[in-house]
């Protein structure tokens, strides 16, 4: 067991090795807060969701959801798996959002309806109202899913809400916030909880156009193991067909993620072990053009 004394030199070695030093102060002085014995309170709030990313983040294996939302992170708020609701339930968002209840760090699912707020409301106010009065009250933000992070489907062309992911949201605001992005639709679980994780013991992970680099460093295709067939020109041409799926649309040249190396459920099987080429979406386009094929019958 390390003591403060060890942490914060550790802490602050780790901030050189990640360049911290760079930081605007309002950031520097949201990471000083983390530390083993003060576990970030999570305020989960869902924007235009199918709720899939918090169905994917409890299928985490190791450790499991339980462990990680009482060991590495307190869940002070989740709509679907809180158990307070109505009036009560209200009153805690706001109490967290004033700033009255603590430190916490903001979870956004979802997108914010930039021009249309009332398509997404809480209680009676809408959406972006909160995640607005946040930004002054929170530790930090992390975007989950890639239509809290870019738009994602709710951000698809001619819809009329003019949705966009939460860093653009506070860009249009002029407001600097502590801001982790984990795009994917959805999100795979290890991206979410092990970013918290390295939180907790270590610091801001590094992260590389806002995503940490651990996850998001390398596309798709780099590390597929079709990419010899890629190379030597095999490629599929149908589905079912062995060889590169690139043909047949594969997006995994345009696509940052560790899929094909951590693999999904569990390591059970991933999309192009179940032989369904990539379709992008942790890219920053997913699903923004209505001609993609995502769309088509």
């Amino acid at each position: 067991m390390i003591d403060r004394r060890q942490l914060m030199k550790m802490a602050a070695t780790m901030s050189a090795a990640f360049g911290l030093s760079n930081l605007p102060e309002p950031v520097l002085a949201a990471l000083k807060k983390i530390t083993p014995d003060r576990v970030p309170k999570l305020v989960y709030l869902q924007g235009q969701s199918c709720t899939g990313c918090s169905i994917s983040l409890l299928q985490a294996a190791s450790p499991s959801p339980l462990t990680l939302i009482t060991d590495y992170s307190k869940l002070a708020f989740h709509t679907d798996l809180s158990a307070t609701s109505g009036k009560q339930a209200l009153d805690l968002i706001d109490q967290y959002i004033s700033g009255q209840a603590g430190e916490y760090f903001l979870a956004v699912e979802g997108a914010v309806p930039y021009d249309m707020p009332d398509a997404c409301v809480i209680g009676d106010k809408p959406f972006a109202d909160y995640i607005e009065k946040a930004a002054s009250t929170m530790a930090g933000a992390i975007a989950i899913g890639t239509c809290a992070t870019y738009g994602g489907i709710p951000a698809a062309e001619g819809n009329p809400t003019g949705a966009i992911g939460l860093r653009e949201f506070y860009k249009r605001l002029n407001k600097e916030v502590l801001l982790i992005d984990i795009p994917g639709c959805s999100v795979h679980p290890d991206w979410v909880w092990q970013t918290i994780i390295h939180l907790v013991k270590v610091g801001l992970p590094e992260l590389k156009d806002g995503k940490p680099s651990l996850f998001f460093s390398r596309t798709v295709h780099e590390t597929c193991p079709r990419y010899h067939d890629f190379q030597e020109e095999i490629f599929a041409q149908k589905f079912g067909d062995k060889g590169c799926l690139f043909k047949l649309g594969c997006l995994g040249p345009n696509t940052l993620a560790d899929c094909s190396t951590r693999w999904w459920n569990d390591s059970q099987t991933w999309c192009i072990d179940a032989n369904a080429p990539c379709i992008g979406c942790a890219s920053p386009l997913f699903a923004r053009n209505k001609n993609l094929p995502f769309y088509r019958k």
